[in-house]
């Protein structure tokens, strides 16, 4: 009981930082970043990926070690809407991602490059993309708290 308190925890807070991170980075970037700026963005993303690997993983333990069993989640279509919206905004994390490790092996390399208009462009989109597919996850896991079974059966 008292180990599932602390997974139900640690999820809520993975959440909440995923968000702050992702809010983050789309406040900090702009196509024109200081070298100390895109270093400060290249460590949001990294912390953003740690925040999202800590939903999932604590996410999984609250289906398959707590609650009602992973009978009840299965059964669910939001779970799986969820799941769904989940994997997705982490899909389209990866494009944002190699283009910050690109950018800073650059930076290392001492070349300061300016980013492409149309990568910018791209850039910004995906992360509204991600978080309206990330508020989307959030407003399913809401429906199954309450008790919405609108199930698969």
């Amino acid at each position: 009981m008292t180990v599932m308190v602390l997974v139900v925890y640690l999820h809520f807070l993975g959440v909440v930082t995923l968000f702050a991170l992702l809010f983050a980075q789309i406040l900090l970037f702009r196509p024109d970043l200081t070298q100390s700026g895109q270093q400060q963005l290249v460590a949001l993303d990294l912390a953003y990926g740690a925040a999202a690997t800590l939903v999932l993983i604590t996410g999984l333990a609250r289906v398959f070690a707590g609650g009602p069993g992973p009978g009840h989640y299965f059964g669910m279509l939001a779970f799986h809407f969820m799941g769904a919206a989940f994997l997705a905004a982490a899909l389209l994390s990866l494009y944002p991602t190699r283009i910050f490790l690109v950018r800073r092996r650059a930076l290392r390399a001492g070349r300061m490059e300016p980013l492409a208009s149309a990568t910018a462009t791209r850039l910004v989109r995906i992360q509204y993309a991600e978080l309206a597919l990330l508020l989307l996850a959030l407003w399913l896991a809401v429906v199954m708290a309450r008790g919405h079974q609108v199930g698969l059966t």
